[in-house]
């Protein structure tokens, strides 16, 4: 295996856990105010620099689930219980508000996007498949296999560019992977559950691995606390949108295509991994059902559905290189979301020090896009700047960040918000931002390793226990 960037890093984990690949939602620890309250809705406050950039990577348009029962011993409340709910949420408000993630703009690092719009999916009756491998401990390697055998044989559908095959299992059954560090990662221990890409043609396939989390000890750090339904709908929302938004982070190789929807800062992570422990509830089809919350940009935290007329915001590209001096030009996009909204008034104020901005447009409408100026004094410090506009309309207030990456200019002073050109500083570190290509792959998979820098950001940063790796684990 070459490393050639490193990309994301440590979240307080376990140690074991801090070399998990993307797509992996991490085992959450319980937090000594929820073990008094078994069976309620959790909470986790999102990442105060949580932001997802868009790197030029596919997303599911319409996703069509495949609820899959390993074998007949699969739990009967979720044996019975999955395919309605998999069926009620594709069709739900749960996915109206990830209009704002959709891929018609330009990507972080200047490619072109993928021109998806992502809307409501649908999901087919549940399947119980009779695989060969009948063991209570099996690999990631191994349920590529079986998944890609029992999709030859006619026994799953054949899929397309939406389709997404959801894997449950039998209580007892241990699913490993590789750790990316030379070691395994198990269900239960590392992680709750994870979601992964194979590359195939004439599409890649998608799938996602959902060990048993109500009971065999994932009831204490996978979804609500107690166990339960409940459980597995949580931890199969954070996959199922974490595959929307980003299908094909188990290619990636760095922060470009494939990758979609990403946040390299620290261990955020995918959409679900910033809100890992944030539970919510969605009605759909005559019933509630609880599932994770999942990070906004535009709302800045997490959310289950948005409101009534709202709208999104989006800063396009995400990043530009700006010499101290000089300027450079953004779009600003207005997404509708529910209805959307009425005339949205903009505020490019509150720039950081050494960047000023100004908009050819104070306001616009749903669809339109202002041109945002960002200029740079000769006092700019040098580095990876993150800014924000803000739109407001109908008493809502959205806003929308942005990188411009400053070169020639000053140094600050060694600051903690102060790193050289071609670096972004996460948690008080100069990280180089990756422009190569590279990796590794086993059977069927490409992964991530989340390697070396963990260790010092683990070291400089207190926060709560997250979510993901390919990402998703929980």
């Amino acid at each position: 295996m070459r490393i050639h960037s490193i990309l994301v890093v440590a979240a307080l984990l376990p140690a074991a856990a801090l070399a998990l690949p993307r797509g992996v939602q991490p085992m959450r620890a319980p937090r000594a105010e929820q073990s008094q309250m078994i069976g309620t809705i959790s909470r986790a406050a999102a990442p105060a620099n949580a932001l997802l950039n868009y790197y030029g990577g596919h997303v599911l348009s319409n996703v069509h689930i495949v609820p899959v029962l390993w074998g007949a011993n699969v739990p009967s409340e979720v044996a019975n219980g999955i395919g309605p709910y998999y069926a009620a949420i594709a069709d739900s408000t749960y996915f109206d508000w990830l209009a704002e993630y959709d891929t018609d703009l330009t990507a972080f690092g200047g490619e072109t996007g993928t021109g998806q719009h992502i809307g409501r999916g649908t999901a087919e009756a549940t399947i119980t498949i009779h695989p060969s491998m009948i063991s209570t401990s099996i690999t990631n390697d191994q349920i590529v296999s079986e998944l890609q055998a029992q999709i030859n044989a006619g026994h799953l559908p054949r899929n397309n560019a939406n389709s997404l095959y959801m894997f449950h299992f039998p209580a007892g059954m241990k699913i490993t992977m590789p750790d990316g560090n030379g070691g395994t990662a198990g269900s239960c221990t590392q992680f709750c559950a994870y979601h992964n890409t194979i590359a195939a043609s004439p599409v890649n396939i998608f799938y996602g691995v959902m060990p048993n989390v109500t009971s065999d000890g994932c009831e204490a750090g996978c979804g609500p606390i107690g166990g339960g339904f409940n459980n597995t709908t949580s931890v199969a929302s954070h996959e199922l949108i974490e595959t929307v938004t980003d299908a094909e982070v188990g290619l990636a190789q760095n922060s470009a295509p494939p990758l979609a929807w990403y946040d390299p800062q620290g261990s955020n992570g995918e959409i679900g991994d910033i809100c890992n422990g944030d539970q919510g509830t969605v009605s759909s089809h005559g019933q509630s059902w609880t599932v994770q919350n999942e990070y906004s940009n535009s709302k800045g935290t997490c959310i289950a559905s948005s409101q009534a007329h709202d709208f999104a915001l989006r800063i396009a590209p995400g990043n530009l290189a700006l010499a101290a001096g000089a300027s450079v030009k953004y779009s600003v996009t207005a997404v509708g979301i529910g209805g959307g909204a009425g005339t949205i008034t903009l505020d490019s104020s509150g720039f950081p020090a050494g960047l000023t901005a100004s908009l050819n447009k104070t306001s616009i409408s749903i669809g339109d896009t202002a041109t945002l100026t960002v200029s740079a004094t000769t006092a700019a410090a040098n580095g990876a700047a993150v800014f924000s506009i803000h739109g407001t309309a109908s008493g809502i207030t959205n806003r929308a960040k942005g990188t411009a990456t400053v070169s020639g200019g000053g140094t600050g002073g060694g600051g903690p918000g102060t790193c050289p050109a071609g670096t972004i500083n996460v948690g008080g570190v100069c990280v180089p931002i990756p422009a190569g290509g590279g990796g590794c792959s086993t059977t069927g998979s490409s992964w991530l390793a989340l390697l070396g820098l963990g260790a010092v950001l683990f070291a400089r940063r207190s926060r709560r226990q997250h979510s993901s790796a390919s990402h998703s684990i929980r």
